[in-house]
């Protein structure tokens, strides 16, 4: 077992606060964007920093849950939770029966690609525990943390605005490394990409412009976490809620994106800005519209002021739009979007030669969600999923209905918007959603819609308890 810089910031934190388990959810939300360093490193697996401070809060909320405390929120979250915990027992069943029921008969991607990068024939790896792990930390994360967020007196506006934060801090860090490729600026490489589990991708250009990948391992999960940020906080603006930091998240959310070049992060804000004004013109609400109309008109009038200073400011501006543009638009040509295509093909040719169960949970790398779903965990895997979207979904427009507190309407935006923006970006080009403020997110909107139904239910006297109504 080796150690790093961030074995010895977050060790004593996680110490220090291991009684304090709001303190290290917002412990975790911000070591969690160091995705590409490890704090610590067993062998070439990497753990990853956001992992310590997450085990920590559930090692304290399962003792608390074993000398017999108990939430307000506990039946109601488990409702919720229940589909997702069925699809996790599922998933973690077919990493152990499905490569060897189905050994040899169906072709996937392995989760760790050695060249020469060709499919191999299904069989047991070390890669299906390793993904059960994170799954069974995953599962445990969202139910214990959602049970923890029903708690009557815990605020949770500020641990979305934790998660807004982290944002800055991202934006921040790929400032830094744009500054460094191309003023030469020191940049600690060392410290940001300590994971040796991961293939860090810090030398990619269009041309004479550099890509930014910040602290992530590649700049499409640099755009995917910003599209996240940029979602939530701009959801949460078009419902009329006035915070500066949610401004200041949002305008660094698309700053970031920008200098990734990540086409994912481009098309995901092209969806989202497509969809939002179609969105609003359907519902037939007219304040959305107009919210809609005072966002969209300053970030484009911003947008336009920005372009202008950048074109007489720096030199070769126009030429270095141009080269990000073209490589963006002449995607679909690359030899990457082929190798995409053949990756999702090959998922579900895998899923058809397994009858529809799947190869396995940690069995195949595909290149997008869907794909991805159905050769790991199968149609049974996959409905799971709906029916517990489709359980949280309605909860959350329950709680909507239950005049929520402002700070409640606030986190339940926030958390729908960042939720959805991680599910697109999936779907455009991610074999699975790993990241731990994924998760953090989901529990939080379960935990504060739970918590809204609980707080609108009328308080009897003890008197009126106890009257015996005749049938």
């Amino acid at each position: 077992m080796g150690v790093t810089a961030f074995t010895f910031l977050l060790v004593p934190l996680c110490l220090l606060w291991a009684m304090r388990p709001d303190r290290l959810l917002k412990l975790m939300i911000i070591a969690q964007v160091f995705e590409a360093a490890a704090a610590l490193t067993i062998g070439t697996l990497g753990v990853q920093p956001g992992l310590l401070p997450a085990l920590t809060f559930m090692g304290f909320v399962l003792m608390q849950l074993l000398l017999g405390a108990r939430f307000p929120g506990d039946r109601q979250t488990w409702r919720l939770v229940r589909p997702f915990v069925c699809v996790a027992v599922w998933a973690l069943a077919t990493s152990y029966l499905m490569p060897r029921l189905f050994e040899g008969q169906a072709y996937v991607w392995p989760q760790k690609e050695i060249p020469p990068f060709v499919t191999e024939p299904l069989r047991p790896t070390s890669s299906n525990i390793n993904q059960d792990i994170y799954l069974a930390l995953d599962c445990g994360l969202v139910v214990l943390g959602a049970c923890f967020f029903t708690k009557s007196r815990l605020r949770l506006l500020p641990f979305l605005r934790i998660y807004f934060l982290s944002g800055l801090v991202v934006a921040a860090i790929a400032v830094w490394q744009f500054a460094s490729k191309v003023a030469g600026v020191p940049y600690p490489n060392d410290l940001f990409y300590s994971n040796p589990g991961w293939a860090i991708l810090t030398t990619q250009s269009f041309g004479s412009v550099p890509r930014i990948n910040a602290t992530f391992s590649e700049p499409a999960a640099l755009a995917g976490y910003m599209a996240s940020i940029v979602c939530a906080s701009g959801w949460v603006m078009l419902q009329g809620h006035r915070d500066t930091l949610v401004r200041l998240a949002f305008i660094a959310g698309l700053g970031t994106i920008a200098l990734s070049t990540s086409t994912t992060g481009f098309a995901t804000l092209a969806i989202i800005a497509v969809g939002v004004p179609i969105y609003a013109l359907l519902s037939g609400s007219a304040r959305m519209v107009a919210m809609v109309l005072k966002v969209g008109v300053p970030v484009f009038v911003l947008l336009g002021l920005a372009f202008f200073a950048g074109d007489t400011l720096v030199p070769r501006f126009n030429s270095s739009v141009s080269q990000v543009v073209n490589a963006s638009l002449d995607k679909q040509h690359s030899t990457s979007y082929n190798d995409r295509t053949d990756t999702d093909a090959d998922s579900l040719t895998a899923a058809v030669e397994t009858y529809g169960l799947g190869t396995g949970w940690g069995s195949n790398r595909s290149s997008s969600l869907v794909p991805g779903i159905l050769a790991s965990i199968g149609i049974p895997g996959l409905l799971g999923l709906l029916w517990f979207g489709a359980g949280v979904t309605r909860a959350v427009r329950r709680a909507r209905r239950c005049s929520a507190s402002s700070e409640q309407m606030i986190v339940l935006d926030g958390c729908c918007g960042g939720l959805f923006a991680f599910i697109l970006t999936a779907l455009i080009s991610g074999p699975t959603i790993s990241s731990v403020t994924f998760y953090f997110l989901l529990s939080l909107l379960i935990g504060c819609a739970v918590r809204t139904e609980l707080d609108a239910r009328p308080v009897l006297p003890d008197a009126v308890r106890r009257v015996a109504v005749p049938a």
